[in-house]
C-alpha cells in the first residue's frame, strides 16, 4: 500500500492513500485528489499507480511539477522522494497493509447487476457490489451507496492481475484466444447446437398454419434475447477483470436484452433508416440524388456509434446509455483505442459475412457449411464482446462512467 504525505513534518500534514489506477491531482473539484492552494493548477498532475511503482505526469501546470527539486514532465516517484506541486510538498511512503485488511477472494455476483461479478463487500449491509454500484471520493476509497461506509475490495479468483500491463493492442489481438481457454470450446459447441436447433424450429414454424407467425416471433425474440444476454455477460465479465468465459445464463430473462438491443440498433441507425424510408416515398418527387451518399454516410456513422453504445447499454443495463451526451464524449476520450476497436470489429464482421455467404460454394456438402459458419460465427461474436470489454477495462478511468 502506498500513500502521499501532504506537508510532511508540518502541523497541517495529511495523507492521500493511493490505489491502483490513474488519478489526477489539482486545485479544482473533479480531480481525484484536490489540494486547494493558489500555487496548484486546476489540473496539475496525474498519477499512474501500479503495485510496484508510481508514475507522475505533469499536465501542463503553471508552476511545474518537481521530484527532489528536479522539474519533471513524466517520471517514476520512489518511496521517500519528495514531490512538489506549486508550493505544496508531498512525500511518497510505502506502508504494509494490515493483516485484517487482507483482500478476500469472491465468486459472488453484484446485488443489483447479477450478470456482473462482485468487486466490493459492504461491511455493514454485507452487500456484494460491482464497481458500478459503489461511489468514489476524491480522497480514494469505494463506498456503499446505501450505508455510506467504505467497502472492502474483493479479488475474483479468475482475475489476471498483470493483464492490464499489456498494451490494449496486444490484449485485443489476444482476444482471439479468449474463447479457446478452459472450457470455452465446449461452451461454443453447445451454444452452436442450441442455436441451430432454434433456427430449425423457426423454419418449421413458417409452415404452421395455426399460430405460425406468432411462434416465429416468439422464437426470434427468445433466440436473439438469449444470445444477447450471453454476449453481454462476456462483455461485462471482461470489463470487470475476468479472463475466463462465463457459463451460459439462465433462460428466465431474455426479453429485456432483446428490447435493449432493438432500441440500441434503432437509435444508432435511425438516420439511415429514416433517409431510406424517405427515399422510397419520394423517389418520384424531384431530385433525390443526394440521398445516396447521405444515407451511406449515416449508415457508416451508425456503425461507428454502435459499439460504444452497445458497451454502455451493457454496462449500465439501461437503454438510456445510448445518449449522445455520454457516447460522443466517451469516444473522444479513447479515440485511438476506439478506432482500433472499430476496425477490428469491421474486419470480423466482413469475415462473418463472407463465410456465411460463400462457404457453401467452397464446401458443397449438405449442412456442413451451416454448422461451420454457425460455430465460427458464435466464436467471432464472443471475440467481439471480449474486445469491447477490454476497451472499457483498459480505459475505465478515462471514460469515468461510474466515478
Amino acid at each position: 500500500m502506498q500513500r502521499l504525505i501532504v506537508n510532511p513534518g508540518m502541523e497541517s500534514t495529511w495523507e492521500i492513500p493511493l490505489r491502483t489506477g490513474i488519478a489526477t491531482l489539482g486545485r479544482e473539484e473533479g480531480n481525484d485528489f484536490v489540494i486547494d492552494h493558489p500555487s496548484v493548477s486546476g489540473q496539475h498532475c496525474e498519477f499512474m499507480v501500479m503495485d510496484s511503482s508510481v508514475t507522475v505526469k505533469d499536465l501542463g501546470s503553471f508552476n511545474g511539477t518537481f521530484i527532489d527539486g528536479q522539474a519533471v514532465n513524466e517520471s517514476i516517484l520512489l518511496p521517500g522522494q519528495t514531490l512538489q506541486v506549486g508550493e505544496v510538498r508531498l512525500q511518497l511512503e510505502q506502508v504494509a497493509a494490515p493483516a485484517a485488511a487482507a483482500t478476500a477472494t469472491s465468486h459472488a455476483h453484484c446485488k443489483f447487476h447479477p450478470r456482473n461479478p462482485a468487486r466490493y463487500l459492504c461491511p455493514k449491509c454485507h452487500g456484494n457490489f460491482c464497481e458500478m454500484c459503489v461511489s468514489t471520493r476524491s480522497t480514494g476509497g469505494h463506498f456503499c451507496r446505501t450505508c455510506v461506509v467504505e467497502c472492502s475490495p474483493l479479488t475474483p479468483a479468475a482475475v489476471a492481475d498483470d493483464a492490464t500491463e499489456l498494451s490494449f493492442t496486444r490484449q485485443a489481438i489476444g482476444a482471439f484466444k479468449y474463447p479457446l481457454n478452459s472450457d470455452g470450446i465446449i461452451l461454443i459447441v453447445t451454444g452452436t447446437i442450441f442455436f441451430l436447433l432454434l433456427d430449425g424450429a423457426r423454419m418449421l414454424s413458417k409452415f404452421a398454419f395455426v399460430y405460425g407467425w406468432l411462434a416465429l416471433i416468439l422464437l426470434t425474440v427468445f433466440g436473439t434475447g438469449y444470445l444477447t444476454a450471453y454476449l453481454r455477460l462476456n462483455l461485462n465479465a471482461t470489463a470487470m477483470g475476468e479472463d475466463k468465459m462465463p457459463d451460459w445464463p439462465e433462460m428466465s430473462d431474455v426479453v429485456s436484452p432483446f428490447w435493449q438491443l432493438l432500441v440500441t440498433v434503432l437509435f444508432c441507425f435511425a438516420p439511415a433508416i429514416g433517409l431510406t424510408i424517405y427515399a422510397a416515398v419520394s423517389s418520384g418527387d424531384g431530385d433525390t440524388a443526394w440521398l445516396g451518399w447521405v444515407t451511406t454516410a449515416s449508415l457508416l456513422l451508425g456503425c461507428v456509434y454502435f459499439p460504444m453504445a452497445f458497451t454502455a447499454v451493457a454496462m449500465f443495463d439501461s437503454v438510456g446509455a445510448v445518449n449522445p451526451l455520454l457516447i460522443i464524449p466517451s469516444i473522444a476520450k479513447v479515440l485511438k483505442e476506439y478506432v482500433l476497436t472499430v476496425v477490428m470489429l469491421a474486419v470480423i464482421l466482413v469475415a462473418r459475412w463472407l463465410m456465411k455467404n460463400y462457404l457453401a460454394t467452397i464446401l458443397p456438402v449438405p449442412l456442413l457449411p451451416t454448422i461451420i459458419s454457425s460455430l465460427v460465427g458464435l466464436y467471432l461474436l464472443i471475440v467481439e464482446m471480449r474486445i469491447l470489454g477490454l476497451l472499457y477495462r483498459n480505459k475505465k478511468y478515462e471514460l469515468g462512467w461510474f466515478t
